[in-house]
């Protein structure tokens, strides 16, 4: 799991503004002292910060929903080797999706409509846009953050029955997209952190998504990838753990120290309170913050990370992976000089699940600090089958204009 930055090399080239740095050591000092107080008294009530809270026992295989298959229905259907495969170990493909030609088409396409700022719908919002746009984070991979159920292009393949079939495999006869991207790399960019999310609660208080009847977080939702050029090692393709969706620990401590961030402060030396609050504060995304929490399990928990194996994922354009976000995955930098990396993402999930049924407002981590946006009026995509259930109100979309 080489091949990243450490973050105290990242600091140690990284500047953040005077009064940024300010807060963070006035904030660190403070907890410093509290420590010799609050620590020994929450110790004393049983309140002492437990990283391995709440971890659950391993899964064994993921317990597909699907019962449709290749060999009675024929179509893009998965066979039962296949979904016996994906239910060890939370993968299916690559498999071909797109032909070359209109894969690198979408890509093309993909870049004008960037360039055109998605037509001004972005669900970001100006104030937003103006902060990615000032620290020199403003990208295809924001901007075209829940496009699909805009544009008919994205729409379509989303749908399709290359797509929709194998997901039915999976998740049964009614499927939704309920989230969609472009991610991009460009020349030069480095590679997205090591990450394990079940239900996408990202950087807000509770989770995107949430099961109306118990239900094991890897099949609560399931991501599809699409290349839309070649990837290999040099063009950032896709990494992936497989099979680790049976040890959730990655995300119940990064879940853990979300829930309880003063007493995971509290826990800490001087140097590793301030690089936390720096990281946690004024990083972009979510990556920085996964590296964080990765290189406290190194020190603390290595045991997460024993035993792993490495599936990098090189794919041809039109090509596409399905697999469950439990299942630790990663990309690797763009180190080609004038190449970009593209794949159109979208995000899957049952009618009976709750989309954004706890958070209409979540957090956007920019370099500038947290940002909220409104996801209260973002539609599902229905994709197969009915596309509501009597235990959920999802807001689901009709067909795009254009």
């Amino acid at each position: 799991m080489d091949g990243y930055e450490a973050l105290d090399d990242y600091w140690a080239r990284t500047r953040i503004m005077p009064w940024q740095a300010v807060r963070v050591h006035f904030t660190a000092v403070i907890i410093s002292i509290l420590k010799l107080v609050v620590k020994p008294v929450r110790a004393l009530r049983g309140r002492s910060f437990n990283l391995l809270a709440h971890v659950e026992a391993p899964k064994q295989k993921i317990d597909v929903l699907g019962n449709k298959r290749q060999e009675e229905h024929g179509g893009y259907y998965m066979s039962e080797e296949e979904v016996a495969n994906f239910a060890n170990n939370g993968i299916h493909g690559p498999f071909r999706v797109l032909e070359k030609e209109d894969a690198e088409s979408l890509l093309t396409e993909a870049t004008y409509l960037f360039e055109n700022e998605f037509h001004k719908t972005s669900v970001l919002g100006d104030e937003i846009l103006k902060t990615l746009k000032e620290t020199g984070d403003y990208s295809n991979n924001y901007l075209s953050l829940f496009q699909g159920s805009r544009y008919r292009r994205l729409w379509d393949i989303l749908v399709s029955r290359q797509v929709a079939h194998p997901m039915e495999s999976l998740l049964g006869d009614d499927v939704l997209c309920w989230r969609s991207q472009f991610f991009e790399k460009q020349p030069g960019q480095e590679g997205s952190f090591w990450h394990q999310t079940g239900t996408f609660r990202e950087s807000d208080k509770k989770p995107k998504l949430d099961s109306s009847v118990p239900r094991h977080p890897a099949i609560v939702q399931l991501n599809l990838w699409i290349a839309l050029c070649d990837t290999d090692k040099e063009k950032a393709c896709l990494r992936m753990l497989e099979g680790s969706f049976k040890d959730s620990r990655f995300e119940r401590i990064t879940l853990n120290i979300q829930d309880d961030i003063f007493g995971f402060l509290l826990s800490l030396p001087y140097s590793e309170i301030v690089k936390t609050l720096k990281t946690d504060w004024y990083t972009m995304g979510n990556f920085k913050k996964a590296q964080l929490v990765y290189e406290h399990i190194q020190r603390k928990v290595p045991s997460v990370f024993e035993d792993i194996r490495i599936r990098d994922l090189e794919m041809k354009a039109g090509e596409a992976v399905i697999f469950t976000s439990l299942n630790t995955h990663a990309s690797y930098s763009n180190s080609t000089s004038d190449k970009v990396r593209m794949a159109l993402s979208g995000r899957y999930t049952r009618p009976d699940v709750h989309i954004f049924k706890h958070e209409s407002i979540t957090v956007l981590p920019t370099k500038g600090g947290g940002m909220p946006y409104d996801v209260s009026k973002e539609p599902a995509i229905p994709v197969s089958g009915s596309a509501t259930h009597p235990n959920t109100d999802n807001n689901i979309a009709e067909y795009p204009p254009r």
